[in-house]
């Protein structure tokens, strides 16, 4: 089978912008976002890696129509049509880019942590919309839910993917990456000596009966794997079974923890609703996704969260939405708010019109009508993070008070602990108002979230000048502290560090810098010359002197290594080591002044006064021969000097 690849053109129409999966990525399957001229927006295209049967090739036509067929939802990803392509069979879908932080399926938030009880509430609701939907128009069965088939789109809605897809894709047993096929005749002992028939599915999110014969499955299986999927949402993350990873026989490994295992039990008030999804017995779950809902509703007017109404848009109105937003990116403003304007006149309960009112009317620059609009998609769906991020901006744009824009950008955060483009349009009104240790410490939590992120990067930059040109330097420290800790290879971070830890007499911190950039740059000559300096105030002689040797064998700051040498010599001992040391220099530029200064210092230290002052006055007499600009102000101090240096001798 063809194997795209990005820019190649599929069939000649279709142009290749991205590819997910492939060859030693993914099972059967590969994705390729795409781009054709005859369409406004990119779609996705699904087809196989491998050649496939014939009798695979009708189940997955005959299941890729009955998705179509199911038309246009807001809780499902639309399927456009499908079709055989120079000898592959594809189907062309909706594509939901990724928000700012790279994420679009239900997998990238639960790896991130725990979410919100009002999102898990909002999304679980979601899913039963969208199967009770499918269900309707003859989909009984999805056979494969799980995280990475819940999409997120740029609203923080979910919607439902690859609708009976599963029943059409046949893997062998080798396969790691979620879909096994057990042939008819195949009786394998490791299982069970009853089971036979086909296996079709996600190993982790399998429901017990899928393992049996997933003919025997139907809509309570995909109430089962949600249920592990809410486990997941609700506890952070973890699995509520414990799985050997490592065994050789990963299939009887996960069998065995669906059909005999108990649910581990977390403290939420879920808990219950999670229990009855995840029973074995499918008789013992919930019927219907509408007592599931009822359920859901329950608990979310205990915990007084608010849930918005499900909407059904049709399909026209759906292509109406889609219009607006290409009008928005052909730059044609006028337009799309019309278009936007009518599909909200028939949808004035759905968020997602009046969320994109208000991205039109910023980008007409009329802020007020989209802090009125985007107000509007709050009141439908209070838990949008992406509609608090857009209220936040607009009302930054307004000139409103900053309270309003942190509350509505806090918002945004506590719906979404991870969206950094939140923190980072917080930072611009932060330091407007001067407020730089707020500024510096959401900025240093997003790059902590984002490390490599170029927005955050750009913003944290800015920051640290603004910081600086104010003076603020405990705040620079705070921040470059978070910076380090974020990017530890940041070699330009941990100088900085270094810097402002010198500047706040945090000598050890600093020393601990400088070090890191030596050790990521060992051609960084500037911090071998801190450290060396850092030493000798630490009284750290060895060191000192190590880095003073590596300055002259690399012939950089060779004047400040001669003094912090001679110094270090003298202190521990070697007077006469010291003056030996020191005289080549002394031969080689007789008029340095500073050389001179060296030597005074050497000789006052071991009480030889008379030296000292002999050596304090060639460099005095070398400074007025100079006759250099500033020369005035060194004069000064050596004369100051020479005055401490009589009253010593007189006492």
């Amino acid at each position: 089978m063809n194997q795209y690849k990005q820019g190649e053109h599929i069939a000649g129409e279709y142009t290749v912008l991205k590819v997910f999966g492939g060859e030693n990525k993914s099972g059967m399957g590969v994705v390729y976002l795409v781009q054709n001229r005859e369409i406004p927006r990119p779609i996705i295209l699904k087809t196989f890696q491998h050649s496939i049967s014939e009798d695979t090739k009708r189940l997955f036509l005959s299941e890729a129509r009955a998705w179509i067929n199911a038309g246009a939802h807001t809780n499902i990803v639309q399927a456009y049509w499908v079709r055989e392509i120079t000898g592959q069979v594809f189907v062309a879908a909706e594509y939901l880019k990724p928000d700012e932080e790279g994420r679009n399926t239900l997998t990238h938030f639960i790896s991130e942590g725990q979410l919100t009880p009002e999102i898990i509430l909002l999304w679980s609701t979601q899913f039963c919309h969208a199967m009770n939907y499918a269900k309707s128009k003859g989909i009984l069965v999805h056979r494969d839910i799980k995280p990475d088939n819940l999409m997120i789109d740029s609203n923080a809605c979910l919607k439902v993917t690859d609708f009976g897809l599963a029943k059409s894709i046949e893997l062998d047993d080798q396969s790691k990456f979620g879909w096994y096929f057990l042939g008819r005749k195949q009786t394998p002992k490791t299982i069970s000596k009853t089971m036979t028939g086909s296996v079709m599915g996600s190993l982790p999110y399998m429901a017990p009966e899928q393992f049996i014969n997933a003919k025997w499955a139907d809509h309570r299986a995909d109430i089962y794997s949600f249920g592990i999927i809410l486990y997941q949402m609700v506890s952070g993350n973890r699995y509520p079974y414990s799985i050997n990873t490592d065994s050789a026989d990963i299939l009887t490994e996960f069998y065995r923890a669906h059909t005999e295992q108990t649910l581990a039990v977390i403290d939420s008030p879920l808990m219950p609703i999670i229990t009855r999804c995840m029973e074995k017995d499918p008789n013992r779950r919930y019927p219907s996704y509408d007592d599931f809902l009822n359920d859901i509703f329950a608990i979310s007017k205990k915990l007084r969260i608010k849930l918005p109404k499900a909407i059904h848009i049709a399909k026209e109105d759906e292509e109406l939405y889609a219009k607006a937003q290409s009008y928005v990116a052909l730059g044609d403003k006028d337009r799309a708010l019309k278009a936007i304007d009518e599909y909200i006149l028939k949808y004035p309960e759905n968020e997602c019109g009046w969320t994109e009112k208000g991205r039109i009317h910023f980008e007409r620059g009329e802020y007020e009508k989209g802090v009125t609009a985007t107000r509007k998609s709050l009141e439908v769906n209070p838990y949008n993070t992406h509609a608090w991020n857009n209220l936040g901006i607009l009302l930054n744009s307004a000139k409103a008070p900053i309270y309003e824009i942190k509350e509505a950008l806090a918002n945004a955060l506590h719906f979404d602990p991870y969206n950094t483009a939140a923190m980072m349009n917080l930072v611009g009104p932060l330091v407007s108002h001067k407020e730089y240790a707020e500024a510096a410490m959401f900025t240093a939590r997003a790059l902590k979230l984002r490390p490599d992120k170029p927005l955050v990067l750009q913003k944290a930059e800015a920051l640290l000048k603004e910081i600086l040109n104010d003076q603020n330097f405990s705040v620079a420290e705070t921040l470059l502290t978070g910076w380090v800790k974020a990017r530890p290879s940041d070699a330009k971070a941990w100088h900085n560090l270094g810097l402002m830890s010198i500047n706040n007499e945090n000598l050890d911190q600093a020393i601990i810098c400088f070090n890191q950039v030596r050790e990521l740059s060992p051609q960084d000559n500037f911090s071998i010359a801190q450290l060396a300096k850092l030493y000798f105030q630490k009284k750290k002689p060895r060191e000192c002197l190590e880095a003073c040797n590596k300055l002259l064998q690399i012939g950089y700051e060779s004047l400040l290594a001669v003094s912090l040498k001679a110094r270090v010599l003298n202190f521990i001992g070697g007077y006469e080591q010291a003056l030996k040391f020191i005289q080549p220099y002394i031969d080689n530029s007789p008029e340095n002044d500073a050389l001179w200064v060296i030597i005074a210092e050497i000789h006052e230290y071991r009480e030889n006064y008379d030296s000292a002052t002999q050596a304090l006055n060639k460099a005095k007499l070398i400074l007025k021969y100079n006759g250099k600009q500033n020369n005035d102000e060194s004069i000064k101090l050596i004369d100051l000097k020479l005055k401490e240096l009589a009253v010593t001798q007189r006492v």
